[in-house]
């Protein structure tokens, strides 16, 4: 039996539709709030058991755990510490998948306590002899939610000016939840296979953020204007508008983030595992077409 957590959110939904394509033919106990609608699950062709609970709560995972040899955990990645304590209670879990983020790499986030809690887990769960695999997603998207790419183009659906900083030359790439829960099935189904513990997961090819808005601007059928904005002077804009707001409004890491190279090579991954993503323009025109028509 596998125990899997955030099956109802981006890519955990995508993977579920995979799931079903496959036929996967384990039992899967999945970890839901007392808020999810469990209509989406209403004759599912899969082995499903539902456990109601907070994933905060290490001894209600603990004892979701029971019986379970596999924990994927597709939940936000600062619940991955949660998640680890709880397998360290488990008799039962011997491998564990943490969908974690190339935010690892980025000197942007520097309250980001990735970098103490994934090694930490690791040598834990190594000492208890639990296998763990890290999977690293770029920036996700692919449904009107994602806050990422459907921000993108919203905005440029909205306005005919849009600003960029250092000429939008930073470097990105995204990867579509779809092609991202392909490599989850692929990573379930090949676990005891795999050759490392450490893969990321990025879109098809490296552009920059310029590239990108254009292709979303031309899909769109807009004739966007680009303008660039001094870095320095968009972050006095900020730190401006952080001060005004008394700390309530602050975009300092994002704007950071904005002119970071966030592209990452899936090298390691294609190789293992075949990963071939279709492209950005074939993945993110169903996205603008579906938000175009709820505008």
């Amino acid at each position: 039996m596998i125990l899997i957590t955030g099956l109802t959110g981006t890519s955990g939904s995508a993977f579920y539709d995979v799931l079903c394509r496959e036929k996967y033919s384990g039992k899967i106990r999945v970890v839901v709030r007392s808020t999810t609608n469990l209509e989406q699950f209403k004759n599912s062709p899969l082995d499903l058991e539902f456990v109601t609970g907070d994933i905060t709560d290490v001894d209600f995972m603990a004892k979701a755990m029971d019986g379970c040899e596999l924990v994927f955990n597709i939940a936000a990645k600062v619940h991955n510490k949660h998640v680890a304590a709880a397998i360290l209670r488990s008799p039962s879990v011997k491998k564990a998948v943490f969908v974690s983020s190339t935010i690892v790499y980025s000197n942007n986030y520097p309250t980001s306590t990735l970098h103490i809690d994934e090694p930490e887990i690791r040598k834990s769960l190594s000492n208890k002899g639990v296998k763990c695999v890290f999977l690293r997603p770029t920036m996700i998207f692919g449904t009107r939610n994602d806050s990422n790419i459907s921000r993108f183009i919203v905005w440029i659906n909205k306005y005919k000016f849009f600003p960029v900083v250092k000429h939008g030359s930073a470097t990105i790439q995204p990867v579509s939840r779809l092609d991202l829960a392909e490599m989850y099935y692929a990573v379930l189904d090949k676990y005891d296979e795999l050759q490392s513990d450490d893969y990321i997961i990025s879109g098809d090819k490296c552009m920059t953020l310029l590239e990108m808005f254009k292709i979303i601007a031309r899909l769109s059928g807009k004739n966007t204007k680009f303008v660039n904005i001094p870095f320095g002077f968009a972050k006095f804009l900020v730190n401006t508008a952080y001060v005004l707001s008394f700390k309530r409004i602050n975009y300092k890491e994002q704007l950071d983030r904005l002119a970071e190279d966030r592209a990452y090579p899936h090298e390691k991954i294609t190789a293992e595992l075949g990963y071939s993503p279709l492209s950005f323009e074939e993945r993110v025109k169903p996205l603008i077409d579906e938000i175009m028509g709820n505008m």
